[in-house]
């Protein structure tokens, strides 16, 4: 009886010790694993990798006629000549459309490449018998590249080209300053910035900057956002002409504050599972500049602008948003801009009038 117990007493020894072994040996598909050694507890923490993500946009949007304008020349029928009288304000921003590519890739944990590709286009019939004094259409290309260092310091490289070709470059040391998430005011970031453009044959002619850009953003009552850019520009040229502050006199440098300030407000009309139809409604300064001159025709010695100018507008529409499947959305929709589109001089702004617009896109993110 003895040898009995004795072998009874080894086999659940055994068996205790073989189910104590299972526990700890058998896999877990949590994040955390924690194992029980001499009554110490250990949590060990698994990470996931990381996987680079992204999307891709397009968006064609068509410019109409703005309201009241004259965009094409009017003949006199003396000499068959141009007519000076007519409402020449706005000329060449009219019946045009832009293509809209845009994409951005989160490559690592802490960096992120993005672009924008902007094509425009001439939409004026091309039997029409009065020839448009139309602008130059082109493309504008932006690429950006950020590192964030740590949660407060971001670092940012710019390129752009721009439709008439010229390029430009930026480097910026982005400071996030403040933020309160819903607050009145819920964001400040300083960026002092490095800025050089040049033009479009690449020759002597080139602008350098050293800047500091205020950007804020908050909220609202009654559902409105707010957000906006404080730049704080020293300009130095190196133009032909120079800048023509007087009848008689130039300068290679000036110092500029530019002026942003935007206010924002999205109202739901009507909603599904996939479907969102919203009315939406933007405006503000976009933007104010306060330049340190006033500018003048070096031929005729007259004030061309002022010193300070502004362009003030509002724009509404109304938008459809189909969620196609969880990575692809379309959106499309149409509304108008109320914007002093020429004359910007603060002391005799004027010509606000109404440009409708209409757009279709997509997004994919992956």
């Amino acid at each position: 009886m003895k040898k009995l117990a004795l072998l009874l007493g080894s086999l659940l020894v055994v068996g205790a010790t073989a189910s104590a072994k299972e526990a700890v040996v058998a896999p877990v598909e949590v994040s955390k694993e924690v194992v029980v050694v001499a009554d110490v507890v250990e949590e060990v923490v698994v990470e996931e990798a990381f996987r680079p993500s992204g999307y891709i946009g397009l968006e064609y949007r068509a410019y109409g006629e703005t309201e009241g304008h004259g965009d094409k020349i009017v003949r006199n029928p003396i000499g068959n000549l141009p007519d000076t009288n007519q409402d020449t304000w706005n000329r060449g921003a009219n019946n045009r459309a832009r293509l809209q590519t845009s994409f951005g890739i989160q490559m690592t944990e802490n960096s992120k490449l993005e672009g924008r590709i902007r094509d425009y286009t001439n939409l004026e019939s091309s039997s029409s018998t009065e020839k448009k004094l139309g602008k130059d259409y082109g493309t504008e290309t932006r690429l950006r590249y950020s590192y964030k260092h740590n949660d407060v310091l971001t670092s940012r490289l710019q390129y752009r080209d721009e439709e008439n070709d010229s390029q430009n470059f930026e480097y910026m040391l982005r400071y996030t300053a403040y933020q309160n998430k819903g607050g009145l005011l819920s964001k400040i970031v300083l960026a002092p910035s490095l800025y050089h453009s040049m033009a479009a044959d690449n020759g002597g002619d080139y602008l350098n900057t050293i800047g500091l850009d205020i950007e804020y953003a908050g909220n609202l009552p009654l559902g409105f956002t707010w957000d906006g850019t404080l730049y704080l520009d020293q300009n130095f040229y190196n133009k032909s002409d120079k800048i023509q502050k007087g009848a008689d006199s130039t300068t290679d440098k000036e110092f500029v504050v530019t002026w942003e300030l935007y206010l924002y407000r999205t109202f739901a009309l009507y909603s599904t599972d996939n479907y969102n139809l919203d009315f939406n409604f933007e405006g503000g300064y976009d933007p104010y500049v306060f330049s340190q001159y006033a500018r003048y025709n070096k031929e005729t010695g007259l004030k061309t602008s002022d010193k300070d100018t502004y362009s003030l507008y509002t724009s509404m529409n109304v938008a459809i948003n189909y969620q196609l499947t969880p990575a692809v959305s379309l959106n499309g929709g149409v509304g108008a801009e109320y914007r002093n589109w020429d004359n910007e001089n603060q002391s005799s702004a004027n010509d606000w009038r109404w440009q409708p617009y209409a757009f279709a896109g997509m997004k994919v993110n992956f």
